[in-house]
């Protein structure tokens, strides 16, 4: 393993460990089963990260009824259940049966899946034999900071969707966890940019605001994009989903630019110390 890639995934275990996932049950109900197709003949790729309105997205194109139902399917603790209820212990074929049950009439099958979750896949080429030709949304927020407060508040209540029953109904801010968090988005961006742009892979960009403001047609952008038919009626033009920020977000965000005092994106003191270790 070298020793960037070691740092990389030190970092990732280090954003991500404490964080409790509650389920998003309803995604495992039947009634968002589809005619079972043997075969998908396009992939849609909600390439996101957390807090990016991926989920806000995934319902307003599983609405239109053209794209599948694109969920975090390659989340370890909804493979897990997805397992268990399928009988079925290998990742490759619970996504196959995920596929068979949730791609629409028109043969596309939808997906999201978070850049920490591409080791899931055993990387990202593994990722492109089970989906191949797929076409990527590269779905990000340019106010990435409101993505991080909103991301460090979900981590303490464990509430990321609207509906879930909180953990903790009282969330502490934290500059360090903001830090941290807001470093880590930027980072999955990047790196989801580079490995689409490395692989030649069929993609286009979407920013969180436009989308959530002008619904319909990013869904016709998608759909023009993928050339896929979609009719105009079935398109939503409301969010499906809830808008889970509130007066919390806004204060925690301007207690962090207070209390920010610079920096750089990567701390170089602290590489070269975990370095030290493997050289």
């Amino acid at each position: 393993m070298s020793k960037i890639k070691l740092i990389s995934e030190l970092t990732t275990y280090h954003f991500l460990k404490g964080v409790e996932m509650h389920l998003y049950d309803e995604q495992f109900s039947e009634k968002y089963d589809l005619p079972r197709v043997d075969k998908a003949s396009k992939i849609l790729i909600i390439a996101s990260t957390g807090r990016s309105g991926s989920h806000m997205l995934g319902h307003a194109l599983q609405k239109s009824n053209c794209f599948g139902f694109p969920l975090e399917y390659a989340n370890p603790s909804n493979l897990a259940e997805w397992k268990k209820r399928f009988g079925i212990d290998t990742f490759d074929k619970v996504l196959a049966e995920i596929k068979y049950r949730r791609t629409s009439s028109n043969g596309v099958f939808g997906i999201k899946i978070h850049y920490n979750q591409i080791d899931q896949f055993d990387g990202f080429k593994h990722l492109k034999e089970i989906f191949p030709d797929a076409y990527f949304v590269h779905l990000s927020r340019k106010k990435v900071l409101k993505q991080a407060v909103s991301m460090s508040i979900a981590q303490q209540t464990g509430v990321w969707i609207s509906g879930q029953t909180p953990k903790n109904d009282n969330p502490q801010y934290s500059y360090k966890a903001i830090d941290r968090t807001l470093r880590q988005i930027i980072q999955d961006n990047a790196s989801w940019q580079y490995i689409l742009e490395a692989n030649a892979c069929n993609y286009i960009q979407m920013d969180f605001d436009f989308v959530r403001n002008n619904l319909a047609l990013s869904i016709q952008k998608i759909a023009e994009f993928m050339k896929v038919d979609v009719d105009l009626e079935s398109i939503p033009t409301e969010q499906i989903t809830k808008k889970q920020s509130n007066k919390l977000n806004e204060e925690w965000e301007n207690k962090f630019l207070t209390d920010y005092k610079g920096g750089e994106l990567f701390d170089l003191k602290n590489i070269k110390t975990v370095l030290k270790y493997f050289i």
